[in-house]
């Protein structure tokens, strides 16, 4: 990177961690007030703010990629190393009491996946609900609606839906409104709504109206809590409502799984006792690629070994390749197993730079190591070491293409956010920004395994044999 490249990092870092944090509360809030408040001042200035704040944080993002150069990702990674290795205190034999950072192996998976379910879900939200009532159910609001349980006069031009199966009926139904001073014979209107099945004459329906002006009509339903929706001015409605924030808690409850699991695998050591097992070892290359991305290579005064690592291997490689330091493990730990069975046991590699790499030791590799572990390692009473955190640059070092995404998105996220009346373009530009965030993260997801397999230095013969 140029010079000041560390400065640079360093606030790549802290507006990565406030956009991850901001943006996912912000599109919650945003997706909360669209499928829950009813039409107000209130509501429009939420879902308006939220938007162009979300676009803040966009352009942010994209000047400081352009301030920095437009740095490429090895780079970026180099200059995290980089900045890290300012930390580390005392000298080769000295291990820190503390390792800090290991929080954020879930918290930046469980922030990155509930980021791109919701960039997902919100355009589509957006797009299918109205953000400002309009025709007949919006002028008998402003006229003083009322609603009443009416008889059915008369039922004309049922039609079936075919598309769900026969379970929604359309039909036009006759009511008469009583008036506002309770006398005469009162006004006959028809309105036309759906229906479970198809309107019955005798049966009650739900009716709102105004009663000092039945000129204007009405709307109707055989569900109260649907002509209250109506006449409210919510942007979505029931059955919207009910699938969007139905997937809106799976999703979330997935989160939560998927962080307390991956909490269960992560059973290296994170505040040293001294009673350790420790190997000098130096970073000497990596084996794996693709779904398998996940081994180091360690060169020890056992020979080589291999260790289990939380990201990807070559990334750690090309940037602290080389790199010494202590190889720190607590036997038995995690043998009773996570997620991912208890065949490995929690291990870190601490460098003398300062830095701290999690991850693992299979039993082949583990077992053996005991032998010429050393238990009686130095234990700093102040020092500590950070997390090696190869995602905390991502604002720097995310392609320049999903980049583009996110700025493309956010202006479609802006543009529905607009409280002005609906039309044909609000669904296309919602269903359109959904499907094309999907594909490019397909496409990125399928052209993530050959671009792995071109990349230099994947030997086992740096790293032993292959588990």
């Amino acid at each position: 990177m140029k010079n000041g490249g560390l400065r640079t990092v360093g606030r790549a870092v802290l507006l990565g961690k406030v956009v991850a944090w901001l943006a996912c509360l912000l599109v919650t809030v945003l997706l909360g007030c669209w499928l829950f408040m009813v039409k107000s001042t209130l509501r429009d200035a939420l879902v308006l703010g939220c938007a162009i704040a979300l676009a803040v944080f966009a352009l942010s993002a994209w000047a400081l990629r352009r301030l920095s150069g437009n740095p490429d990702p090895a780079s970026v990674y180099r200059a995290l190393a980089d900045r890290l290795s300012h930390v580390g205190e005392g000298g080769p034999g000295v291990l820190p009491a503390r390792l800090r950072g290991a929080s954020t192996l879930s918290s930046d998976g469980a922030l990155a996946f509930y980021g791109g379910v919701m960039s997902l879900m919100l355009p589509l939200a957006l797009g299918v609900g109205d953000p400002t009532p309009t025709g007949k159910a919006a002028e008998i609001a402003s006229a003083g609606a009322v609603v009443r349980a009416l008889p059915v006069e008369s039922v004309k031009n049922v039609v079936e839906d075919e598309h769900r199966n026969g379970s929604t009926y359309y039909c036009t139904v006759t009511v008469t409104l009583p008036p506002a001073d309770g006398a005469g014979s009162g006004r006959r209107v028809d309105f036309r709504s759906e229906f479970p099945d198809p309107a019955e004459v005798g049966g009650n329906v739900y009716v709102a109206y105004a009663p000092d002006r039945l000129e204007l009509g009405a709307v109707g339903d055989n569900d109260r809590a649907d002509v209250d929706r109506q006449l409210s001015g919510r942007a979505m409605s029931n059955w919207w409502t009910w699938i969007l924030a139905s997937g809106w808690l799976f999703f979330i409850g997935v989160i939560f799984f998927l962080y307390l699991t991956t909490r269960r695998d992560q059973r290296f050591p994170r505040r040293l006792g001294g009673d350790e097992c420790v190997l000098r070892a130096s970073v000497s290359g990596y084996d794996g690629y693709g779904a398998d991305k996940q081994r180091i290579g360690l060169d020890t005064s056992k020979g080589p070994m291999q260790m289990h690592v939380h990201d990807d291997n070559a990334r750690y490689v090309d940037m602290v390749g080389g790199a010494e330091g202590n190889l720190v493990w607590v036997p038995d730990r995690n043998r009773q197993g996570g997620r991912k069975g208890p065949h490995r046991t929690g291990a870190v590699f601490i460098s003398d730079a300062g830095w701290f790499i999690p991850g693992g030791l299979a039993p082949e590799y583990e077992e053996p190591a005991r032998v010429a572990a050393d238990r009686q390692a130095s234990l700093g009473s102040t020092g500590h070491s950070r997390l090696l955190d190869l995602g905390a640059g991502w604002v720097l070092s995310i392609p320049n293409r999903l980049m583009n995404v996110l700025l493309l998105w956010t202006l479609c996220v802006v543009v529905l956010a607009l409280p002005v009346p609906s039309g044909a373009w609000r669904l296309v530009i919602g269903i359109a920004c959904t499907v094309g965030l999907l594909a490019y993260g397909m496409y990125v997801v399928v052209s993530q395994d050959p671009a792995a397999q071109r990349q230099p230095g994947s030997s086992q013969d740096a790293t032993g044999p292959a588990q």
